[in-house]
């Protein structure tokens, strides 16, 4: 079922600030020379700067909304495709009934083929030999062992020279010992080391402490992992970079989802996106939290998004953890969009709930919550108590306008990341246009 397309969906699609705003300059007929609709394709041509128009689609046969457009571009979607899409959302412009080019239609062939493939009953697999499992295991197990042994002696060097004459360290150091950790088949391991370098000059030395900590305590979990229990030794192989085990994917009660933000960032190589969703249903009522990871090579789609407050309904699996958050969700159908329910977490709340979830799983990095009714005020999300935490480093002034136009000068209820630090807002719905609190 082909989503209701919305501005604010169209704005959940860019993929970063700037191509939103040459997306929204495009936004005006006068800059398509033709603007069609065929079914729940739409396409057009858009003026550039050479001397043919670029051809510009956008598939909304189903939820993942995909675009291709014949610029130079390897952003997806690119300007033309978003300025094409937010037109449609505002009915701006005169749209004909055309049948899609041909060159577009090969795309949509092969996207509707791919979609048939996914949709096909899976072929039976051949069994994987249990001995040779075991024996692939422990050979990388072997490795690990290694690398794991390293690192702790690297760390105790570290630690003993003290953090002063680490910030002089070069980023040869810091990249040379994730790369032994990749031979070592840690890439979980060889992510953080990448990570100290963003923490070596902040004043107190507190971030760099806790991350150290987190890695060492990484070694000792290891020697320690048959004491174990089954969800603790699922956080730790996340941790050290393991690979996500879908056959043992634990059901959800529910099937009902609302998208309550997502974030996408590059990690090296990766470009990494954070899809977050609220359970509508279920035994507890609802309010079960679920995150969706999805990878892809730099400049490279990732493939299927969801909009802001767009409801979905699909089969949902949590991933083994002893604070299970991440998910896969299969066969996810468009419902429309909704609002963030009335919820009764506050800011008050967030450092037991951080503590709670930490007790569980220490390498957590982050927590989806839903807060409210709060307010912005400049770098702070504040509650009508007094109690206010600090933003995100990464949220722009002009984001923080957004957000406050979306509360629509009301206090509101936003969900958003928790590390323990500082918030990232990602959704918000103003108090008078919340649901109803879950039962």
């Amino acid at each position: 079922m082909p989503p209701t397309l919305t501005s604010e969906a169209v704005q959940a699609l860019a993929p970063d600030p700037a191509s939103l705003k040459a997306g929204q300059k495009l936004a005006n007929p006068a800059s398509w020379p033709t603007l069609a609709q065929d079914g729940n394709v739409l396409w057009g041509e858009a003026k550039g700067s050479g001397a043919h128009p670029y051809l510009v689609a956008a598939d909304l046969r189903s939820a993942d909304i995909a675009t291709k457009c014949s610029c130079p571009s390897r952003k997806f979607p690119c300007k033309h495709a978003l300025g094409l899409l937010l037109m449609h959302a505002a009915g701006i412009g005169t749209w004909q009934g055309a049948a899609v080019p041909e060159e577009l239609n090969k795309w949509l062939e092969g996207r509707q083929t791919r979609a048939e493939k996914a949709a096909a009953p899976p072929t039976e697999k051949k069994e994987a030999d249990p001995a040779q499992q075991a024996k692939t295991w422990a050979k990388r197990e072997k490795k690990m062992s290694a690398g794991l042994e390293a690192l702790e002696l690297w760390l105790a060097d570290l630690v003993r020279e003290g953090l002063l004459a680490a910030r002089g360290r070069g980023y040869g150091e810091w990249d040379g010992q994730a790369a032994r950790m990749v031979d070592a088949q840690l890439p979980g391991v060889a992510r953080l080391i990448r990570q100290i370098p963003d923490l070596l000059h902040e004043e107190s030395g507190e971030g760099l402490t806790a991350h150290l900590g987190r890695l060492h305590l990484l070694t000792q979990a290891w020697k320690n992992r048959d004491r174990l229990s089954e969800g603790e030794r699922a956080d730790l192989l996340s941790a050290l970079g393991l690979p996500l085990d879908k056959a043992a994917l634990t059901r959800s009660e529910t099937d009902d989802w609302l998208c309550v933000g997502s974030t996408t960032e590059e990690e090296g190589r990766l470009t990494v996106r954070r899809t977050w969703l609220l359970g509508l249903s279920g035994g507890s009522g609802g309010g079960e939290v679920a995150l969706l990871l999805d990878f892809a090579p730099q400049n490279q789609p990732l493939g299927a998004s969801y909009a802001p407050l767009q409801n979905l309904t699909g089969a949902l699996g949590y991933a083994p953890s002893a604070f299970p958050q991440r998910a896969v969700l299969e066969g996810a159908l468009d419902g429309g969009f909704g609002s963030l329910p009335a919820r009764s977490l506050t800011l008050s709340d967030l450092a037991q709930q951080w503590a709670q979830a930490l007790a569980k799983n220490p390498w957590l990095e982050r927590l989806g919550v839903l807060l409210g009714p709060v307010y912005f005020s400049e770098n702070q999300l504040c509650d009508m108590d007094g109690h206010a935490v600090a933003l995100s480093g990464t949220v722009r002034s002009d984001e923080v306008w957004r957000f406050l136009a979306l509360a629509d000068t009301e206090p509101a209820y936003v969900f958003g990341e928790w590390d323990g630090v500082a918030f990232l807002p990602l959704t918000v719905t103003p108090q008078s246009g919340a649901a109803p609190a879950f039962t």
